[in-house]
């Protein structure tokens, strides 16, 4: 991981698979996955721990949605 993140030229403390694997779980939920399965795929006993990755997949869509918006032609 430390060596793929170097030549990403990621941050030093983003070099590490947990953020890998957290990064994959948010991308998941956009994607449309499944809470629960993503709660399972990640390990988390409770759903709240697992709530905040759905939290920032929202934003991202809200996001993107205000973005697609704004270069919509006006007729």
């Amino acid at each position: 991981m430390k060596k793929y993140g170097e030549n990403a030229e990621l941050p030093q403390d983003k070099r590490h698979f947990h953020v890998l694997k957290h990064s994959i779980a948010t991308h998941m939920l956009e994607a449309g996955a499944d809470l629960r399965f993503v709660q399972d795929w990640l390990g988390h006993a409770n759903i709240q721990n697992t709530v905040i990755y759905a939290a920032l997949s929202s934003r991202s869509r809200e996001d993107k949605a205000r973005k697609l918006f704004l270069t919509m032609p006006r007729y």
